[in-house]
């Protein structure tokens, strides 16, 4: 059996799910009142990137920061291999053809690879120019090794299983990609790079391919990449279930003694203590409440004067509604359908469990936020 046609279906057909994914979620109306201008509006606001970068992107801002967002920009994906659980019936007779195959999806690999870093580019090539002065020598450099960066982090993912030594090796790749872009003002770091980069990703081509002992690694990797927008919607739906039932018995870091927090012994009391517990040991809900957090701050330190207390603003109204949906989300539990409580008590509670955590992003927020507005008026 010829190779070609079967890469050929799977690939159509990865792509017809996912433009059905993409279909359910951007209807017509979204797609009249939202994509259609969107689309118009591009050109004339990238026009205006161009022209006007300093009104986007403050003079004062060290280039290694932008070359670290560039770098962290770069972790996510894996090398495509379009094998399928029965395929491992191919190992055994045919095994060329899984070889193939594996090399077709190290194409599209490849493909992707430099489809996905356009916008990046584009997008930081007016900072570059217009706000560090850079010789095009270097901004080329820059993204060659932007390259060389993306394709080094797919092969780690690919032979390295652990996640936390995969954590540690992407924050050493984006260090060293840092490191190295600061002072790559000469050609031989692009040649080195492109050097680098051809004959790691010809070294995968012929021999990498051939590996066979990581199959069932690569399936699961696999039908990750092919379900990523389904996925990716099920994240973000609100109206499924997504917690985690843990078997561990006691939590690995917070509350792991499970004393109380309040002194006074009150339903409100019991409520909040109970919520508040909940919610810092549940993955989900803490880790979004920081990623909130952080991404806030991120903001707040890179756009301009106006937006800042925009954003400040709108993190405040936003991390109210939010903490709200969390607090009823988790009286939904099935205890309190059992453990009677005063409707009072509850509302009392929710309005400390708003305080409690909405207090914090207040404080923090807003003390970034005046710092950076005293930055951008008198430096």
């Amino acid at each position: 059996m010829m190779v070609w046609p079967i890469f050929q279906h799977r690939f159509k057909d990865e792509w017809r799910q996912k433009w059905k994914v993409i279909r359910s979620v951007i209807d017509w109306t979204i797609a009249l009142y939202l994509v259609v201008p969107f689309a118009v509006m591009a050109p004339f606001f990238y026009r205006d990137w161009w022209t006007e970068t300093e009104s986007y992107w403050a003079s004062g801002i060290p280039v290694w920061i932008l070359l670290s967002i560039l770098g962290f920009m770069t972790l996510g994906g894996n090398i495509r291999t379009y094998v399928l659980e029965p395929d491992l019936l191919f190992l055994i007779e045919k095994k060329e053809q899984v070889i193939a195959l594996k090399r077709l999806g190290l194409m599209v690999t490849v493909g992707q690879i430099l489809v996905s870093l356009v916008l990046p580019v584009a997008l930081s090539l007016p900072i570059f120019v217009n706000i560090y002065d850079e010789r095009p020598l270097t901004i080329a450099v820059i993204f060659i090794l932007f390259v060389l960066l993306k394709w080094s982090v797919l092969l780690m993912k690919k032979y390295i299983a652990g996640k936390w030594s995969r954590g540690v090796l992407m924050l050493f790749m984006v260090a060293a990609f840092v490191l190295v872009s600061t002072v790559a003002d000469s050609p031989i770091y692009g040649i080195a790079a492109v050097l680098i980069l051809l004959s790691t990703i010809i070294g995968y081509f012929v021999q990498g391919v051939k590996s066979t002992g990581d199959f069932q690694s690569e399936v699961e990797t696999e039908q990750s990449e092919r379900n990523q927008y389904v996925n990716l919607v099920y994240s973000l739906s609100t109206q499924i279930e997504k917690e985690k039932g843990g078997k561990r018995g006691r939590p690995l870091i917070l509350f792991r003694n499970s004393r109380r927090l309040f002194r006074e012994r009150t339903a409100e009391n019991g409520i909040l203590e109970l919520c508040l517990k909940a919610f810092l040991r549940n993955g989900t809900f803490f880790r979004t409440y920081i990623q909130m957090i952080s991404i806030t701050t991120a903001g707040i330190l890179f756009l301009p004067l106006l937006l800042k207390w925009l954003l400040f603003g709108g993190i405040l109204i936003f991390m109210t509604f939010w903490l709200l949906t969390i607090f009823k989300k988790l009286m939904g539990n099935r205890f309190f359908e059992v453990a009677p409580f005063d409707q009072e008590a509850e509302y009392a509670a929710a309005n400390r469990f708003g305080k409690w955590l909405g207090t914090p992003v207040l404080i923090w927020t807003g003390t970034i936020t005046i710092l950076s507005t005293i930055w951008s008026v008198y430096f």
